[in-house]
């Protein structure tokens, strides 16, 4: 009896933390992942920062899903990506999020910090930002952008933490 109430004691800090950083839809989180050259970790901080894996979640812009695509985006997507179907199914929007996170990869050479400011608040305003010649990695001029962007890499590292780089660690 000692030995579990031990355990139990030992694992509740994980066991917090995995409820409050839920997986969910974790095989099309691998997938999409994969398919689009990101790494799975990141794809899911990026749905618990901005739906917190409700996949029902719209945000007052507009946005839908786990991914929170704007309809706007979701053409966009569609038309350069081929991807097809509603953009308010979880799958779709998983797959969706993460070909547009790939398309900022490649638009922001990698960097992250980019990445993010520009899913968060928009590629023309990032772009305005750089134009004027800003260092975002220093600081990012909206606080709502600056913490989305610290907000997504801590919870990146936390998912690393409790599921593993490939969230191919048992969740239970």
């Amino acid at each position: 009896m000692l030995i579990s109430a031990v355990f139990l004691v030992l694992k509740a800090p994980d066991a917090i933390r995995r409820a409050a950083y839920p997986l969910r839809y974790e095989q099309v989180i691998r997938q999409s992942s994969k398919e689009y050259g990101l790494q799975p970790t990141f794809v899911a901080a990026v749905i618990r920062t901005e739906s917190r894996f409700n996949p029902d979640a719209r945000s007052s812009q507009g946005a839908y899903g786990l991914m929170q695509v704007l309809p706007r985006t979701a053409r966009f997507i569609s038309e350069r990506s081929g991807i097809q179907g509603n953009y308010r199914d979880p799958q779709v929007n998983i797959r969706m999020g993460a070909w547009y996170l790939s398309y900022l990869q490649g638009r922001y050479s990698g960097d992250e910090t980019l990445m993010l400011a520009a899913y968060n608040s928009g590629e023309g305003r990032v772009d305005g930002w750089l134009a004027e010649g800003r260092n975002l990695r220093q600081g990012i001029p909206f606080k709502e952008t600056h913490e989305y962007v610290k907000n997504v890499l801590a919870a990146q590292k936390t998912y690393e933490e409790l599921y593993g780089r490939n969230l191919d660690r048992n969740n239970k």
